[in-house]
């Protein structure tokens, strides 16, 4: 949370100066180009990083071949993606020489070893690497995007943001994970191949619809309203997604909490609830209260066109605390289906919106549909949400009962005896 928060606010500032230096236009143009190559990188994970942070802490010899396979699997995607984009996306309104249309694939690649490294540091008990990580990036490309001012052309806002990630992606793979790879020995105590099969069906279900959706609100606005509007989207889209993003960071190490044996599922529920819940309704409040003094940072232009917006969107955090919930419980008891049912609802009524409302009220129809869509959701998962909630919190469950596996004796599991020190190392 602390990684998210700080580089939540380096990001700002970010596009606080890019707003200062640089045209609207370029700005719009900048951020269309960098949302698209950071989902697609996304994308490009496939949901591994999702198998990393459950099983790399339990591979033993065999994490160093994992996590090369899944290097290279992302490599070939995210190479794949971005020729796509570059093919069938606004070519002529993203990019204006032939190089850039050459490098975007080579920027989906250095952003996806960038953001599958997270969930590799966290899976190889590395995670306060992760907030040194970003946190530098995010520090460097401040100073890129200064010095870049001059240059003055959307391009340059790109390559402020993605040669930092380059160079300490490089750094960290050389120094950390490649070092702590090596340093795992033993047979492991993988789970049987169906078992991380269902696993991975459902992570990767709900990551696709995640990145979908916010890779194409962006390309819609740019064709519907142009890249000066879409500027103004993205800033409000950058406060209102670090606040969404602080409130799914609460729910990896509720997941990895509960699922252990012997948890106490109602104490770590009650807190999940607490920190999400109470991060969701806090959050919203205070964007509603501050938004236009937030914007007006950015310059009078932004503070005119998105302050009605980012309060529409602040609407939605409560809900999507509701949701984090629901899913965070829904993962421990590796019962994804219904979360991935709604995701697709959920992108389906954000995306055929979007087209029909910008049209019709312009930026503020984002806000409009977005708020729709997420009650909709709500509405979907109330009865299902609490009736789970309940169960987590009933004082009769326990951990085994409530992911419905049961705990591994010394017996049958060689393994299960030296667990509890091992998940006291890498943490």
């Amino acid at each position: 949370m602390t990684a998210s928060l700080a580089t939540g606010v380096l990001g700002f500032v970010f596009w606080t100066i890019a707003a200062r230096g640089y045209s609207a236009a370029e700005v719009g143009r900048a951020s269309a180009l960098i949302t698209s190559a950071t989902l697609l990188a996304t994308l490009s994970n496939l949901s591994i990083g999702s198998l990393y942070e459950r099983f790399l802490p339990v591979a033993g010899a065999q994490a160093r071949r994992i996590i090369s396979s899944g290097r290279t699997v992302i490599v070939c995607a995210a190479l794949l993606l971005g020729a796509c984009f570059v093919l069938v996306g606004p070519r002529d309104t993203l990019f204006t020489t032939p190089l850039e249309l050459w490098l975007f694939p080579v920027f989906v690649v250095i952003l996806g070893i960038f953001a599958i490294q997270d969930q590799t540091l966290i899976g190889l008990g590395r995670s306060r690497t992760v907030a040194t990580k970003n946190i530098s990036q995010s520090t460097i490309k401040l100073i890129l995007v200064t010095a870049l001012i001059p240059v003055g052309t959307g391009f340059a806002v790109v390559w402020a943001w993605v040669i930092p990630a380059s160079l300490i992606a490089f750094w960290v793979g050389m120094s950390t994970i490649r070092r702590r790879a090596r340093a795992m020995a033993g047979p492991g105590a993988l789970p049987q191949p169906r078992e991380i099969a269902q696993f991975y069906a459902g992570s990767l279900g709900i990551t696709a619809v995640g990145v979908v959706v916010p890779l194409v609100v962006p390309l819609v606005i740019v064709t519907r309203l142009g890249t000066e509007m879409n500027a103004y989207f993205s800033i409000c889209w950058l406060v209102v997604s670090t606040a969404a993003i602080l409130l799914h960071a609460t729910a990896a190490p509720f997941v990895a909490t509960a699922a252990e044996p012997d948890a106490d599922i109602r104490a770590a529920t009650i807190r999940l609830i607490a920190l999400c819940g109470g991060a969701g309704i806090a959050g919203c409040l205070i964007l509603i209260v501050i938004a236009p003094w937030i914007l007006k940072i950015m310059g009078p232009q932004y503070a005119e066109s998105g302050t009605d917006l980012i309060r529409l969107m602040a609407l939605t955090l409560p809900t999507v605390s509701f949701v984090t919930v629901y899913t965070a419980l829904a993962r421990v008891r590796r019962r994804l289906r219904l979360a991935v049912v709604v995701q697709c609802i959920f992108g389906v009524v954000v995306l055929c919106g979007i087209v029909f409302a910008a049209d019709r009220w312009g930026i503020i129809g984002v806000g409009y549909v977005y708020l729709a869509a997420d009650i909709a959701v709500v509405l979907l998962l109330l009865v299902p949400g609490v009736r789970l909630i309940r169960l987590a919190l009933d004082p009769a469950t326990t951990s085994a009962s409530f992911s419905g596996t049961s705990v591994p004796t010394a017996a049958s599991n060689p393994t299960a005896a030296s667990e509890p020190d091992r998940r006291m190392t890498t943490r």
